[in-house]
């Protein structure tokens, strides 16, 4: 029963839904839900029918899934503590975990072949979070200069990346490392972010990832200044940050294309390596309030897409002919959420030799 309890909690909290307001979409009481959730009852047929209906699952989801698996969730957290609720929170950790469930479904029979290694590099005193990037960026090869497909770059050490709209501005991403080597690390993202947004976010998993095991008060932070950094060294980027003033908007938006940081993330590495002062960073935030740049920017920034999970449904079709239910079978999921959570993109041509998949950018 423990599979059980824990795919309808978790569907359940997927969905924002309270016990009760699950009982009433699938006709039975809030104590049976109770019960099923903490494993004290069985269901019998016509009943886990019902609740898979509600759930929009397929019953097998229900009766036969194993518990979860072990990750760490090392920086679920918020961006804005009043606009996240306790209910938004569960919400989010549970689509984790079943994206998690869904995306190794998809992996059955399937090496992924990284092209880099992601290994923890761990915070100590004389190697901060901007050392830790920058060794991060010499163990990958990555050229001086701004990072052209920074997705492209995290997917090609094995990490998974998958787009979810969250519904709330409160979260950006989740990340997730297994506490087994063979299950890949997984980036879960904010598909409502902007473009540069979205740039600085990945760089700031990837930060959590690399450097944080457990959660530490010093996380969000380290994991800041690590993107910061990562995306632009501050060798490479000082000098054009120089002697930046309030008037400077038409040079910021020219780094902002450069370089795939928000302007503001700019100004913000600016007062890091001190080249603005204290006063000229809360002149700029003023100024970025009145122009109402706080929440959209202008500047053009390029979107970028992950290609992994495309590519493994890719395989998978290629090798086995999977139709889109086998493939939802795999996923754990109904065909209808299969198609709306993972055939958005367009399909990847997968080559052989088969169930091999190289991760490159």
């Amino acid at each position: 029963m423990a599979g059980m309890q824990s795919m309808v909690t978790l569907l359940r909290e997927a969905r924002g839904w309270t016990q009760t307001e699950l009982a009433e979409r699938a006709t039975m009481s809030q104590a049976v839900i109770s019960k099923v959730e903490t494993g004290a009852i069985e269901l019998d047929p016509e009943r886990l029918q019902r609740l898979a209906e509600a759930l929009d699952c397929r019953p097998e989801s229900l009766e036969h899934n194993a518990a979860l698996p072990s990750i760490e969730i090392t920086c679920l957290h918020r961006r804005r503590a009043s606009t996240m609720s306790v209910s938004t929170m569960k919400r989010i950790e549970a689509v984790t975990h079943l994206s998690r469930i869904s995306v190794e479904g998809l992996l059955d029979g399937i090496e992924l072949a990284p092209a880099r290694t992601l290994e923890r590099i761990e915070v100590l005193p004389g190697r901060g979070p901007a050392e830790v990037a920058r060794e991060l960026r010499y163990r990958w090869n990555v050229p001086s200069g701004p990072i052209a497909n920074l997705i492209g770059l995290v997917e090609s050490a094995g990490v998974v990346v998958v787009f979810r709209s969250f519904g709330t501005t409160g979260q950006d991403a989740v990340s997730t490392w297994p506490q087994d080597s063979q299950r890949p690390p997984m980036m879960l993202v904010n598909a409502d972010l902007s473009a540069d947004r979205l740039r600085f976010t990945v760089a700031h998993e990837l930060g959590h990832l690399a450097m944080h095991a457990l959660p530490v008060d010093s996380q969000e932070a380290e994991a800041n200044i690590f993107a910061g950094e990562f995306l632009a060294p501050a060798g490479e980027i000082r000098e054009k940050l120089e002697g930046l003033t309030t008037s400077d908007f038409r040079r910021l938006m020219a780094l902002k294309t450069q370089w795939g940081m928000s302007m503001a993330a700019l100004i913000r590495r600016a007062h890091d390596l001190e080249t603005i002062s204290d006063r000229q960073y809360r002149e700029f935030q003023v100024r970025l309030g009145k122009l109402g740049w706080r929440t959209s920017e202008p500047g053009d920034v390029a979107r970028e897409n992950p290609s992994v999970v495309d590519k493994i449904i890719a395989l998978q079709r290629s090798e086995h002919d999977y139709s889109d239910d086998d493939l939802a079978r795999l996923a754990g999921m109904t065909e209808a959420a299969f198609r709306r959570h993972y055939l958005a993109a367009p399909e990847f041509a997968a080559t052989r030799p088969p169930l091999r998949l190289a991760l490159d950018e």
